[in-house]
């Protein structure tokens, strides 16, 4: 698939997309967590098809508000595992589907507002600090990690919806 960050034929699978100001005015917000974003960039895991399904559904559906340690979890392992020519479409392709006034800045007061979630939920650090993006903006959360993460989500009384992959109704 051609990416629309590099105009090129890439390994990353990336939806075709205008821009962050196409969006359709009912459109719900939605935090993914970075694991969303790189098994669809990478095409090769069993869940890349729903992942990049989900993607798929911004912005007509959904317009994203991320942590901005979003750029760091999706670039930074793409580096890693398929070089900086990848991480760089995806980098471009974050700042397309980011709206920058719904980019979450992960200072002080971010954390510090997050970190009681991993006691309360019993879930990882970087995990709360996308939850807390999700419960600060009233947004449906998706994540790939059911067990560590969305699983102990569900028993407690959220004000939001959180899902795995798997289960995203939408």
């Amino acid at each position: 698939m051609k990416s629309p960050a590099s105009g090129k034929g890439s390994q990353l699978c990336w939806k075709k997309f205008e821009g962050p100001d196409v969006m359709n005015p009912i459109s719900r917000l939605l935090t993914l967590d970075a694991n969303v974003l790189i098994a669809a960039a990478r095409q090769n895991e069993r869940t890349s098809e729903k992942c990049a399904e989900i993607l798929s559904k911004i912005p007509e559906l959904f317009v994203l508000t991320e942590p901005s340690i979003i750029y760091q979890e999706v670039c930074g392992t793409l580096a890693r595992k398929t070089g900086l020519e990848e991480a760089n479409v995806a980098r471009k392709y974050l700042d397309l589907i980011i709206q920058p006034k719904m980019l979450n800045v992960c200072d002080r007061n971010l954390c510090v507002s997050a970190f009681n979630l991993c006691s309360e939920y019993k879930i990882y650090a970087i995990d709360a600090v996308y939850l807390q993006v999700a419960l600060a903006n009233s947004a449906v959360l998706v994540s790939l990690d059911e067990e560590d993460f969305i699983d102990k989500l569900k028993d407690k009384d959220l004000p939001i919806e959180a899902y795995s992959v798997s289960d995203f109704p939408y």
